[in-house]
Formats: C-alpha cells, structure tokens, sequence
C-alpha cells in the first residue's frame, strides 16, 4: 500500500538557515512519526479481532515498517506492510482467502482437536511435542510412513487424521484431515492505515515545523 501526502505549509520553514535541508528532515520525521501510529493501531485491531496466541510474535508481524523514511537515503516514504513470514496466515485476512495445506503436495488441513492433546483450549497454541513438525512416524524399509506407535503413541489414518493410543485398544483423535475453510476478510490493514493517516499526518507534520523554528531559533527569517 502506498499513501501520497501533499504539504503546503512550508514558507516559513523554508525562509530559515538551512531551511530546504530543515524541511526535509521534518518531513521524514512526520512521515515515520504517522508510520508508527498506524503500526500501533494495526496492532490493536488485530489483538481486537483474533485469538492471538503467540502475541509477541503475531503483534511483530501485524505491521511491519521497512523501510523508515530517511533524509540521508533520499527515500521521502516509509513502507508498512502486513508480515509475510512462512506459514502465517494474518495477510490473508485482508482480502479473504481459501486456506491451503502448507505442505504442497497435501490434499488436506490437518486440524488440531480443540481440547485434545494438541491444543487443550482454543487461546493456546500447539502443544510442541505435538506440533507436526515433530511427528515422525514409524517407517517401513521402502520408506512408507506405518501406522504404528511413535514415541508420541501417534498414528496416522489417510483421509481421516491422526490419532493418539490411551491404551491397548483405545485411541483419541489429535488432528482431523479437512479441505480447509475460506478465511474471511476481518484485518482491514489498509482501511485502518489510510485512516490513521489521514487523522495524524497533518498534526505531526505541524509538530515537526515547529521543533524544526524552535531548534533553529530563528536564525533567518
């Protein structure tokens, strides 16, 4: 997303000893100073609208600013953008999506059973000995994956899911197999940028100017 600004209120700044370069620097300083209350407010509404469960993570990735406006760069724009980290899903709440196996050549979700072993209650997150990754079933000498017992008493059913053995002859269900939902559009980054900016850029920009009289004390005009 890109947001153009237009500033009409530089005469006075101009007029003072190094007024072009002073300009700059509050311009810069306004545009990054607005890029962090969009970040902020990004990060609210997404603590608003999910169930965060990795919170310091989810809040990094909600709105990442890359790069800051720099003077010395002669970059006048700052960049904010949804993070785009693999297996994080939060940029496809923008515009709604079908959520997709993350392994390629998967036909099916696999879905943690909500107060299973995996994932006790809704807010937390997967238990780590439990986390895909680390499931590593049993093999057979032509490299087939066994549905038999893991050091996790796992196993896995084609089409169905995979399960947990509680006993000798009984099992729970850890993760089930689905086609995988549509995700629908709840994160309104862009409606929540456009909107900060169009409420803070102007009082920041103002604020810069003045700093910018004040540090100068006025030499110049």
């Amino acid at each position: 997303m890109k947001i153009d600004l237009q500033i009409d209120s530089t005469k006075l700044i101009l007029r003072l000893r190094n007024g072009q370069r002073r300009l700059a620097y509050a311009t810069v300083n306004a545009i990054n100073n607005t890029a962090k209350r969009i970040q902020a407010a990004e990060r609210r509404r997404v603590e608003k609208e999910f169930t965060v469960r990795k919170k310091n993570f989810i809040l990094r990735q909600a709105a990442v600013i890359k790069p800051f406006a720099n003077v010395k760069q002669g970059r006048p724009y700052a960049e904010i953008a949804v993070g785009q980290k693999p297996r994080l899903l939060l940029s496809a709440f923008e515009r709604g999506a079908e959520r997709k196996p993350s392994t390629p050549s998967a036909r099916r979700v696999a879905e943690p059973v909500i107060g299973g072993p995996a994932r006790p209650r809704f807010n937390q997150p997967v238990t780590p000995a439990l986390r895909l990754r680390r499931l590593r079933f049993d093999r057979t000498k032509t490299g087939r994956r066994r549905a038999g017992v893991t050091r996790t008493k796992t196993y896995l059913v084609p089409q169905v899911g995979i399960f947990q053995r509680t006993g000798p002859a009984t099992s729970r269900l850890v993760y089930f197999f689905s086609r995988g939902k549509r995700l629908k559009p709840r994160l309104r980054f862009v409606e929540t940028a456009k909107k900060e900016a169009d409420r803070w850029f102007r009082e920041e920009m103002e604020k810069e100017v003045l700093n910018a009289i004040a540090r100068a004390k006025g030499r110049g005009l």
